[in-house]
């Protein structure tokens, strides 16, 4: 393989990773799991109200959901990734574009 085909290639996995991160963003993933909270977070009121009506003792940490930490080396590494693979796209679409218009004024 020459350096051309690298860089395309490159090229190519950079543009299909961008792609599907940015489909996986803006399909409602991420609002469909605010959703689910809210939902848990209801059932929390009631099971409260219910506790309270009858006189059990209220202890806070059984109506609180612990919020669990996915954080691992991989999602950090990927999140880094993505965040320099659109901050990168960003700049070469405005070279791109500043590029389209200084040929359209002239």
């Amino acid at each position: 393989m020459n350096l051309k085909q690298i860089v395309k290639t490159f090229m190519i996995f950079i543009v299909i990773s961008f792609l599907s991160l940015y489909i996986t963003s803006t399909s409602g993933y991420y609002e469909y799991n605010l959703k689910q909270k809210n939902i848990l977070t209801d059932e929390a009121i009631e099971r409260f109200e219910k506790d309270v009506k009858e006189g059990k003792k209220i202890i806070a940490s059984n109506y609180i959901e612990e919020k669990k930490d996915y954080n691992n080396k991989s999602s950090e590494i990927t999140l880094k990734l993505s965040n320099f693979i659109s901050k990168t796209f960003d700049k070469i679409m405005k070279y791109i574009f500043k590029k389209i218009e200084s040929t359209v004024n002239s």
